[in-house]
Parts: C-alpha cells; sequence; structure tokens
C-alpha cells in the first residue's frame, strides 16, 4: 500500500507586490505579523495561517461561508444550511436555515421555508418568533425599528411586533431619525415615527430613496437632484443619479460617468470613474476599466488604479485583492496584512473572516483591544 506524503513547499513571505509591507506590522500592541504555510500533499496544497501572538486566536476554516460579526453572533453556513457561531467559534444556533440575516437589535430575519416568496418573521437568540408574525417581506431591524410589507402594503414595526407605522404603502423607506419616505396612492412625501404625514405635491417632482442626514432624492424627466427636509430644492435635477450624503460628500453620475458633489452641489471631484462608492473613514474606493484604487476627498490617490478589488476602510484597514489573493492595508498604503487570503470580510468589532482551502473561519483579536 503507497503511503501518503506531504512536503512543507513554503511558508510565505510578501513577493510580487506593488506596495510595501509595514515594518513590524502592529495592531493595538500587537504583532501583527501572518505567516502563510502550504503543505503540498499528492493531489492537493492546503494552506494554513499562523502567528506567534499569544492574543490573537485563528480558528481553523470550517465552514461554507461567514458573514461579519455582528451583536457578538457571526452568521455561518454549512452544508448549505445557515446558522451561528460565536466569536470562539462555537456554534450556538444550529445549523438549519435556508435564509436568515445576521442579528441586528437583537432579532434576525429568516424565510420560513425554501423558496424566495415564502413568509419571513423575526427570531431572536433563543429561537422565539416575534408576536408570532410572519410577513411577505422583512427587512433588518435599525435603531428599534423595521420595515415589512404586509398584504402588498409596507409598514413599520418596532421590537415588540407592533406597527408604528401602519402598513398601508405603496413604497416605505426605513426609519431615519424618526422619518421615512412614503408613496400612497397620489400622495407622496415623509412620514414620522408617530404615522404623521409631510406631504409632498409637486406635478413633475418624484420622490426617491430614503430620507437620511435631513435630505431626499428627487426625480425629474429622468434625472436626479435632492432636498432638503422642507423639500426646498438644494442640487438641481441634472444628474442621472445621486446618492445620499455620506462625511458631507456625495456620490453623482453624469453622462455615464461617476464623480462626487458637496453639500451645496458643488462639484468636488469630476466624473471620471466608471464606478465608485461612498467615502468611509476620509476614503473612497473607485474604479476604471476593472481597475481599483482609492482616493481622499481632494481626488489624490492614496492607491493607484492597478488593484482587482477593494473594500471600503473600516477601522482603519481595507481589503485588497492583488495576484487573486486579499489582505488589508493601512492608510499609509501599506500591507498591514499581506495578500495571502483567498477571501476576507472587512475587519469589524475585533472579527476577520477569512477564507482558505475553499473554506472560511475566523481571526479573534479582541484581546489586542483590552486595555
Amino acid at each position: 500500500m503507497k503511503q501518503s506524503t506531504f512536503l512543507i513547499v513554503f511558508t510565505t513571505l510578501l513577493s510580487c507586490t506593488t506596495l510595501p509591507k509595514k515594518e513590524k506590522p502592529t495592531f493595538h500592541g500587537c504583532d501583527f505579523n501572518f505567516v502563510l504555510t502550504s503543505i503540498e500533499g499528492e493531489n492537493k496544497t492546503y494552506s494554513y495561517v499562523g502567528i506567534r501572538e499569544p492574543k490573537i486566536k485563528i480558528h481553523f476554516p470550517n465552514y461554507e461561508h461567514l458573514s461579519q460579526v455582528s451583536e457578538n453572533w457571526i452568521r455561518a453556513k454549512k452544508n448549505g444550511k445557515f446558522g451561528f457561531i460565536d466569536t470562539n467559534d462555537k456554534t450556538v444556533f444550529i445549523f438549519q436555515f435556508s435564509f436568515v440575516s445576521d442579528f441586528v437589535d437583537g432579532y434576525a430575519v429568516y424565510r420560513d421555508g425554501e423558496d424566495r416568496r415564502d413568509p419571513k418573521g423575526y427570531i431572536d437568540k433563543k429561537g422565539n418568533l416575534l408576536g408570532d408574525l410572519y410577513f411577505e417581506d422583512a427587512f433588518l431591524f435599525r435603531n428599534g425599528s423595521a420595515l415589512v410589507k404586509q398584504a402588498g402594503k409596507f409598514g413599520i414595526i418596532d421590537t415588540k411586533g407592533k406597527f408604528i407605522i401602519s402598513p398601508k404603502y405603496d413604497y416605505l423607506s426605513p426609519l431615519y431619525e424618526d422619518w421615512a419616505i412614503f408613496k400612497r396612492d397620489e400622495h407622496q412625501g415623509l412620514v414620522n415615527n408617530k404615522g404623521i404625514e409631510k406631504i409632498f405635491v409637486h406635478d413633475e417632482y418624484e420622490i426617491k430613496n430614503t430620507y437620511y442626514e435631513g435630505a431626499v432624492t428627487f426625480q425629474r424627466y429622468e434625472k436626479t437632484g435632492m432636498m432638503d427636509y422642507n423639500f426646498k430644492v438644494i442640487i438641481p435635477p441634472n444628474y442621472d443619479y445621486l446618492s445620499l450624503f455620506h462625511e458631507g460628500l456625495v456620490r453623482f453620475k453624469l453622462n455615464q460617468k461617476w464623480g462626487f458633489l458637496d453639500q451645496t452641489g458643488k462639484v468636488i471631484i469630476e466624473p471620471i470613474y466608471d464606478s465608485e462608492y461612498d467615502f468611509e473613514e476620509g476614503y473612497a474606493v473607485v474604479e476604471i476599466n476593472n481597475q481599483y484604487g482609492i482616493i481622499n476627498k481632494q481626488g489624490k490617490y492614496l492607491l493607484e488604479l492597478k488593484f482587482s478589488s477593494i473594500q471600503s476602510f473600516s477601522n482603519g484597514m481595507a481589503v485588497v485583492k492583488e495576484n487573486g489573493k486579499k489582505g488589508f492595508i493601512n492608510t499609509n498604503a501599506e500591507w498591514l496584512v499581506p495578500p495571502i487570503f483567498e477571501d476576507l470580510n472587512s475587519y469589524h468589532d475585533g472579527i476577520i473572516s477569512y477564507s482558505l482551502n475553499g473554506k472560511w473561519g475566523i481571526i479573534n483579536v479582541r484581546d489586542c483591544l483590552q486595555k
């Protein structure tokens, strides 16, 4: 009988990359020097990530997918079903769901069945169904309220399952700062968390999207503009698309290209990009011809347009893909963690979700955050 042989073929060092590696990378005082080791068998190569820092706990990749951590639980997929693990990689909710969301405000949306059209409800961490209620559609809680659809109409419930805005709207956005955009029959406008409507009357303007930071977008003849809370136009409808304000700037699309405006409608960054994302922590991801980079609010590049994918900064780290692998950079455009992973989620709340060998695992760095 032929015995299997294994050979450790290499330990990853940073090579063939366009960015420098941070010397002695640290994270809140912890040694952040991850090392990837590959072991080659007869038919497959297996990769393992390691680190010398005792405060950092690396858990073996064992899942088909992992989400970011939310309320100390991580949504995981195993054998085609979703369940939840905690930050120590212990199963806290069995793998039984065809669809389930992350936990927010103590509740997760789940679907009672395999079909997309099956009813949805909210469960707590003990598996109890909120109010014994199911809905045609259900969306994540945010600040104690959630948008739901019932009998073809939209309303908003609280964390007790009671309607705070009756399900009577043809369109309704989630509440933000106690206000939501609504459309009902021929009416449109804003409705607050007590159900009081502020109706907007205009023959040519149609309100769009979501109320956010005191502003709403509207459309006129397929062009988009923005109004304030009192329906006063602050950005004329001259654009193919407007997003919402983030960090004082708003993305706009004009003639198939993207740029940024300030809160007065002044062009801050010219529309030269094929796509772009909102500013996060002072930086935005941009793309031209499927090449991604990062710019600051003056339009200057932190990273040039030469990467295959980038995720927005989160807690000073951004996921960047180069040569088919992903790692983390810092705001000095240095590799904090070299591109050694098959996939990565953005860092959040002391937890990193990563993929190796086609499976997902977690890295817990919370002990580094302890003072």
